[in-house]
């Protein structure tokens, strides 16, 4: 978890000193600093919505693993929302709402979105209690 935690505080100083004028987009920005979190190739969509103040995205879980328990999955993959969406957040000042999806392979784990006014609401799979 420190790692994580150590590659998310790297990736908002790095995008940070990007300009605000620069040539990438906010949705490749998202995309960026949420795969700094995930892993280079974990995110399969990011697209602005809502007149460039919300980010939809869909990724691969970085978390889960089928030993773990509910609980612990529950957990971990609130975790990896927790710390992609606070990236966005602090990077991304326009934007105020990140629309989620977690998926594995076809399977989808977890939906929701995380507000900057207003508590995360995350629903899980079936068979993950949702």
């Amino acid at each position: 978890m420190r790692t994580t935690a150590l590659a998310l505080a790297s990736a908002i100083l790095i995008a940070a000193a990007v300009p605000a004028h620069a040539t990438e987009d906010h949705a490749t920005i998202a995309r960026n600093l949420a795969e700094n979190v995930l892993g280079k190739g974990m995110v399969r969509t990011s697209r602005m919505a809502n007149g460039e103040r919300a980010v939809v995205m869909v990724w691969e879980s970085a978390t889960y693993k089928p030993a773990n328990s509910l609980a612990r999955t529950r957990d971990m993959l609130r975790v990896e929302v927790h710390l992609v969406t606070e990236g966005i957040f602090r990077v991304l000042t326009s934007v105020q709402d990140v629309q989620f999806e977690i998926v594995l392979g076809k399977r989808s784990l977890a939906t929701g979105a995380a507000r900057r006014v207003q508590p995360m609401t995350i629903t899980y799979a079936r068979d993950l209690g949702g």
